[in-house]
């Protein structure tokens, strides 16, 4: 497999940024990923600046492989890739609302998938690999839910806090009907801790977030009724749970699912706030949104303020250092990022006009915020790409 890297002095990517004061974010580096197959499902982490990307294959004849490759210069050259082959069952259920997922703590990486199964539009259980050697080597490890507790276990949020306790929520139906599950593994133990039940009834197939800080964990995830996001909050890292209401109160009432999740990002100053990017298919508000609370107070949520247009999806949000953030989502086939500066957003386009990019992931490390996406060329190839935008983009205070 060929990797294709461009490093851009000057913005060679289509940009189309707001008319606003502020420069749009530039990008000083464009990564095109040359696979062997069509890419249906992509995850990304970064742990003391190490890249890790995980991605999915479908070969013709129909059959499912995962690979990994790692970068240690902010994404401008990457290891051959590696896959993830343990011997258990493929990643045949996932697509770019119910990704794979990826976390780092050092050299050890945990990776999450779906398979196919018996459940509802053949969904199955959850399949876990780890490596303890940066993604050299893969092998087994067992997953907190299996088939004994419900046939199907999807749309998952994987973590890696900072003391390496790896936290993971999915969805699934032990109870008969679809709902928000939870469960940790310590760091240096083989097996995960008792499965809590966070929210018994949400919407059936929208991806969740889980985030840390210190003690507390969140995991922002789809309600049922209305179909706004909510937050479930712990305390004491992971062993009791409380549900603290919507985040973004649009009331959007309709039994459909959209496939689309949220995402949130921690934020340090004088005072820590949760960031969060939400979507809403709400008539009057349609598209994705900020908003902000302090992190010891999860339910004084700030109104939500509208990033892109009605056509916007598939957010994902990251703190940038120094009480910076970048958003970014899809919007017409199209890769937005927006900067924020000091409460004014900039917006630029960053995937390239001939492509249908969507499903933004990103990263922050010392050289800057990597954003990742898939896209599907006009010979129907699909591809995972990336661009940077430098650590101190051009025009920043």
């Amino acid at each position: 497999m060929g990797l294709v890297t461009r490093l851009l002095p000057l913005l060679a990517l289509a940009l189309a940024g707001c008319q606003q004061a502020a420069e749009p974010p530039e990008p000083d580096l464009y990564h095109l990923a040359d696979t062997d197959h069509p890419v249906v499902s992509l995850a990304v982490t970064a742990d003391r600046d190490r890249l890790h990307v995980a991605w999915v294959e479908e070969q013709a004849d129909g059959a499912y492989f995962a690979r990994h490759s790692q970068s240690e210069d902010g994404g401008y050259s990457w290891s051959d890739p590696v896959a993830i082959d343990t011997d258990q069952r493929a990643p045949s259920r996932v697509h770019r609302s119910n990704d794979l997922r990826i976390a780092a703590h050092g050299d050890h990486l945990l990776v999450v998938w779906q398979t196919r199964g018996e459940g509802f539009a053949d969904s199955g259980p959850m399949v876990m690999a780890e490596s303890k050697d940066g993604g050299q080597n893969w092998m087994a490890t067992p997953p907190p839910a299996t088939e004994e507790d419900s046939q199907a276990h999807g749309f998952f949020g994987l973590h890696a806090d900072a003391e390496g306790t790896w936290h993971l929520a999915w969805l699934d139906m032990r109870d008969g009907s679809q709902g928000l599950r939870y469960a940790q593994r310590p760091p240096d133990q083989q097996d995960w801790n008792l499965t809590h039940t966070l929210d018994p009834a949400t919407c059936q197939c929208c991806w969740n977030t889980v985030a840390s800080a210190d003690d507390r964990v969140w995991v922002l995830h789809r309600a049922l009724d209305p179909r706004d996001m909510a937050l479930a909050t712990s305390e004491d890292g992971g062993g009791s749970w409380q549900l603290d209401g919507v985040v973004g109160s649009f009331g959007w009432d309709v039994d459909a699912c959209p496939h689309v999740g949220g995402d949130l990002a921690l934020v340090n100053g004088g005072n820590q706030r949760l960031h969060a990017l939400v979507w809403t298919g709400e008539d009057q508000a349609a598209g994705i949104h900020h908003l902000h609370a302090p992190a010891d107070n999860t339910t004084g949520w700030s109104s939500p303020r509208r990033l892109g247009g009605n056509n916007a999806g598939n957010p994902a949000l990251i703190a940038t250092g120094a009480g910076g953030l970048l958003a970014a989502w899809d919007e017409d086939n199209r890769i937005h990022v927006a900067n924020d500066r000091n409460g004014s957003w900039d917006e630029a386009v960053v995937s390239v006009d001939d492509r249908r990019a969507s499903h933004p992931l990103l990263t922050a490390t010392r050289h800057g915020v990597q954003i990742f996406w898939t896209e599907r060329d006009a010979d129907g190839q699909r591809r995972w790409a990336m661009a940077r935008l430098p650590a101190k983009p051009a025009g920043s205070p």
